[in-house]
């Protein structure tokens, strides 16, 4: 499902004090130090294939032409038939928005390049380019055809994400009985 995965440890860098002066006009001055990280090679780690996880979704690197990441779902060991139709139907959700996105990208991106075919200046330099102002013309009539696309798109994914409401409530109530039965 992933292309890449990668790990990476988060490391916090302070400034180190190196001295203090006073100057003539008697105002402290005072000057740092960045400090330089250690590289531990064994702290950075990257992987074709995601890491097993045991309690966690998995989130991809985004998808180069929707944009959208991938989410790669925990399955728990003990899952309830209706914690697998919620994950499942999230899943069938993402799926559409993806496909969705990367129909609509991929339109956008070949009617641009057919644009600026059409559209490019050489200038003194020999170079061929395109103002922003014709680009904005570009955006602004793909946007104006698109507008009926985007409006039925929102009101299903807010249709389908208010629908994963009620499911979403019963499997947190089913994951706190689970895990208050596992604290008795």
């Amino acid at each position: 499902m992933f292309s890449n995965s990668v790990l990476l440890e988060v490391v916090i860098l302070t400034p180190r004090l190196v001295g203090c002066s006073r100057t003539s006009t008697r105002k402290l001055h005072c000057s740092f130090q960045s400090p330089t990280p250690k590289k531990d090679p064994k702290k950075l780690k990257i992987q074709q294939q995601p890491p097993v996880s045991g309690k966690f979704d998995l989130i991809g690197p985004p998808d180069p032409i929707s944009n959208i990441r991938p989410i790669q779902f925990h399955v728990p060991l003990k899952e309830t038939a209706t914690e697998k139709s919620f994950r499942l139907r999230r899943s069938k959700i993402l799926q559409w928005n993806q496909n969705f996105w990367a129909h609509h990208n991929s339109s956008f991106f070949k009617e641009k390049e057919n644009y600026i075919l059409e559209h490019q200046e050489i200038d003194s330099d020999g170079k061929t380019s395109i103002s922003a102002e014709k680009l904005s013309v570009f955006y602004k009539r793909f946007l104006d055809e698109n507008r009926i696309s985007h409006l039925n798109y929102n009101r299903e994914w807010y249709k389908q994400n208010i629908s994963l409401l009620w499911p979403a409530l019963k499997v947190t109530f089913i994951r706190l009985t689970r895990k208050f039965d596992r604290n008795s």
